[in-house]
């Protein structure tokens, strides 16, 4: 009997010490409610060795709070003597000394601050580099950021009615490796390509677990700091449309929060800009690209495609500033990018209520479209035009011709994007569809993930495959 009661004390225990464990993990980041935040400064990619004049200009601006967005110093190495020396030069420079006196820094990682240029998990030296991290950025030594694997970190500011949620993502210790392009590149153009295998991933699953919780803790404004570009996806460096169902997670997660008032901040690029897209999330999502405070091209260069730009500084150095009006009854946003003179090169003003779910009538997220199992390009496409190949797709929208001869299932709700393809079905697919048992395939096969067999063709610019009869389409457990 006494056993038995032991085990059920045993199994109390272990439920309390669960829920407490739980309770612990996901309460927000204590920041300084009698902090209102309405000016946030940010950059990345400072290189140690060099002048860095920009800190005076930065300083200038009167910034409440500065988040340092990686490559912070340029360690490259696995010698963690060597990494704490390169933080001792920056700690060293007279406009980053100001810079802490001046206001709160909080800051993520790079990869070159990680340890190795377009580094991953694969880092043999990444838990001493966190640890070196956190000392420069003065954590304490209790903290629980000493004892997670990876960076990431959240904070909260400000009053009810004026709450700032500062969320910083590590994009390194957990990132699975990249793909690498075949075949011979131009100069300038990228290495990687978006990878098809989903169960590769950006941030790790104890990550996406935190920051499923920390975009349900309440805020009007939400900053999501990501190293790398969010939104950007043409170029082929680093972004996280590299994992196309990673990206598409982070879209669904913020909708499926209704995380209202967020705005994500990246650097890396070596460029500023501004981008913007229906994410599906229910309004506009914008990512502000400030790089780099010491590395940016001298020079002007030609533009890459980009088909979410709004604009674009691709040559000098620069910062981004962030600014809330709160004395509006709708809090005004304005987000910047400045030059090494303060000047404001990129701006875009904002009411906050145009960052609220529901604000726009958006779009579903689209999801990967996969040609012979690669994620399809641009430049995909060109390579298999006209050749027999296998589609992967989610049917996000359907539509028909005004005859009502033939049927279109869209991987995208808007059938004129660049992102979407479209899968035709003609008087002759649906006759056999309907003597297969589906008369209406627009109903059958929308919202879901189909295989279709076909010569990829195009119509108007944008891919197509006709489908030739029932046994080339088919529902199919694509994830």
């Amino acid at each position: 009997m006494k056993r038995k009661s032991d085990m059920i004390m045993k199994r109390i225990l272990a439920f309390i010490l669960a829920g407490l464990t739980a309770c612990i993990w996901v309460a927000p980041a204590v920041g300084n409610d009698k902090l209102v935040l309405s000016r946030i400064a940010f950059g990345s990619c400072a290189r140690q060795d060099k002048p860095q004049p920009i800190w005076e200009v930065v300083i200038g601006t009167k910034p409440d709070i500065f988040l340092s967005l990686g490559d912070n110093i340029y360690g490259d190495t696995v010698d963690m003597a060597v990494m704490k020396k390169k933080y001792d030069q920056l700690a060293s420079i007279p406009g980053w000394k100001k810079l802490k006196k001046t206001c709160p820094i909080l800051a993520t990682w790079d990869d070159h601050d990680y340890g190795v240029n377009d580094g991953g998990a694969e880092y043999s030296k990444k838990d001493e580099s966190q640890q070196l991290f956190l000392d420069f950025f003065g954590i304490a030594k209790d903290s629980p950021r000493r004892q997670q694997k990876g960076i990431y970190h959240a904070q909260v500011f400000g009053s009810p009615g004026k709450r700032m949620q500062v969320i910083l993502l590590d994009t390194r210790y957990f990132r699975s490796p990249l793909k690498k392009k075949a075949g011979k590149r131009f100069f300038g153009e990228g290495p990687y390509e978006p990878g098809a295998d989903t169960k590769a991933t950006m941030l790790g699953e104890a990550q996406w677990e935190w920051l499923a919780q920390q975009l349900k803790v309440p805020a009007q404004v939400r900053i999501l700091a990501s190293s790398i570009q969010v939104v950007s996806q043409d170029h082929g460096w680093e972004k996280w449309m590299n994992f196309p169902h990673e990206r598409e997670r982070l879209y669904q997660l913020i909708k499926d929060a209704k995380a209202g008032g967020l705005v994500c901040v990246s650097g890396d690029r070596h460029l500023a800009e501004l981008s913007m897209m229906d994410a599906g999330i229910g309004y506009p999502l914008y990512d502000l690209t400030s790089s780099g405070l010491t590395e940016a091209s001298p020079k002007w260069r030609k533009f890459e495609v980009h088909r979410h730009r709004i604009a674009t500084m691709n040559w000098g150095n620069n910062f981004g500033l962030i600014t809330i009006d709160w004395s509006y009854a709708d809090p005004l946003i304005r987000l910047q990018i400045r030059d090494e003179e303060g000047e404001v090169t990129i701006q875009e003003k904002l009411p906050l209520s145009l960052l609220q779910p529901g604000a726009i009538k958006s779009m579903a997220v689209a999801g990967v479209v996969r040609i012979d199992g690669k994620v399809m390009t641009a430049e995909l496409v060109k390579q298999l035009l006209t050749k027999e190949v296998t589609l992967e797709m989610k049917v996000v929208a359907t539509g028909e011709s005004k005859k009502g001869d033939l049927v279109f299932l869209n991987s995208s709700a808007n059938r004129l994007s660049d992102d979407n393809f479209t899968v035709v079905l003609d008087k002759q697919a649906q006759a056999s569809l309907a003597k297969a048992g589906i008369p209406l395939p627009r109903t059958h096969f929308e919202g879901k993930a189909i295989r279709v067999v076909g010569t990829l063709s195009l119509f108007s610019g944008r891919p197509q495959i006709i489908v030739a009869g029932a046994d080339k389409i088919q529902i199919s457990a694509m994830k």
